[in-house]
């Protein structure tokens, strides 16, 4: 019987697993067997809480939107194991609301995705023109190690938002249902000398479309990049996906020209055109 010792702490999140092979030898040194592989797998103990992936974030709604209406998505990544146990399964919560005006419930978090949208009516741009929430994120789906982080909502009013008639828009579509995409959070970034400046976030609606990425008389002859986060939407409808994003990138000549990008995706592919 021969026992085997480990010589140092072991970190699953650097090494998950080591393959060793042994052999028996006799009491002069001769081989009596041939080599036997042995797997040994390092199992996850939950030490790593979870992380945002930005210090803060920031959205906003038109007013008066409906509930139900997708707002913005917060995201946190976790280095331990979801696969085999929840170590690394996040669950997210509202905190807190301020202010807390018509009521301190205006709007709810789906507490596997992230995605933030509104739960009761009464958004008013002239009485609450932004909201401030508190948003938790604890691994072992709600029940460990947590972060906290803000999410910032302003409330756009309606005379401002011009419906969706910006100069950029674009409209998301889930090609293995044949359904809009709802609930994708997307980013619109400007290449500003060798640095890219972020404009705008938003989260798509039960359409697949959001609020202009930019308004009319906004847009400005340069290069721009949308930026869509498929990895966590392909997560919230429990698929795993081969891209953790797709990032279109486009010239505006013509900044008088409205822009319409419309994004196909699937797990494993996307397409992408210009749109009118």
């Amino acid at each position: 019987m021969g026992w085997l010792e480990v010589t140092k702490p072991l970190d699953r999140e650097e090494i998950n697993r080591y393959i060793l092979f042994s052999h028996a030898v006799s009491a002069n040194g001769q081989r009596v067997e041939e080599p036997m592989e042995i797997i040994i797998t390092v199992t996850d103990q939950n030490d790593n809480r979870p992380v945002f992936t930005q210090d803060a974030f920031r959205g906003s709604v038109l007013e008066g939107a409906a509930p139900g209406t997708s707002v913005m998505q917060v995201l946190a990544m976790d280095a331990d194991d979801a696969v085999t146990s929840t170590n690394g399964i996040v669950a997210y919560s509202i905190l807190r609301q301020a202010p807390a005006r018509p009521q301190p419930h205006m709007f709810a978090i789906d507490r596997s995705t992230g995605v933030i949208s509104v739960a009761a009516q009464g958004l008013e741009a002239e009485a609450v023109p932004e909201y401030t929430l508190e948003i938790r994120a604890a691994d072992m789906q709600g029940d460990g190690l947590e972060a906290t982080t803000t999410a910032v909502i302003k409330v756009q009013a309606k005379d401002m938002s011009e419906s969706l008639n910006g100069s950029v828009t674009t409209h998301v579509l889930n090609t293995v249902t044949g359904l809009p995409a709802a609930g994708l959070a997307l980013r619109l970034a400007q290449l500003q000398g060798p640095q890219w400046t972020e404009l705008t976030e938003r989260v798509t609606d039960n359409d697949g479309r959001c609020l202009p990425l930019l308004a009319p008389g906004q847009a400005k002859a340069s290069t721009y990049k949308l930026r869509f986060e498929t990895a966590a939407y392909w997560q919230g409808l429990g698929h795993t996906s081969f891209y953790p994003y797709v990032e279109v990138v486009f010239t505006i000549v013509d900044p008088a020209q409205k822009l319409h990008v419309p994004l196909l995706i699937s797990p494993y592919s996307y397409t992408t055109y210009r749109g009118s």
